[in-house]
């Protein structure tokens, strides 16, 4: 993927529990920050499993779809908001973002988009 290559990021909605095989997941809070200069995407969920074998656990976790190329500009055909993202597949750049959060958000899991 080129540098300046960009993908339809649709927008969770803010609360809703999506359940899998193990418990549930929520997306408590959704939001743009800037780092060096660039914004970007950032989503903050947080994950219960409380239906495995080994017992009830969870954890807090940042999202990061990408750069933002624009802001909630266009709906798909269920009606969701899409944003147009520059997926963040530098290495470097990824360490230095997960620095930043870890600061703002500790204990949380960081992953980003593949692209």
């Amino acid at each position: 993927m080129g540098k300046d290559m960009t993908n339809d990021y649709t927008h969770h909605e803010i609360g809703k529990e999506v359940h899998f095989a193990a418990g549930h997941y929520e997306i408590v809070e959704e939001g743009l920050l800037i780092h060096e200069g660039k914004e970007f995407i950032y989503l903050l969920g947080v994950a219960t499993v409380d239906n495995a074998c080994c017992g009830h656990t969870g954890c807090r976790f940042l999202f990061i779809p990408g750069y933002v190329h624009s802001w909630k500009t266009k709906t798909n055909c269920r009606g969701r908001i899409i944003s147009e993202v520059e997926p963040i597949i530098d290495v470097q750049k990824q360490s230095a973002i997960r620095a930043f959060l870890a600061a703002c958000y500790p204990h949380s899991q960081i992953s980003f988009s593949g692209g």
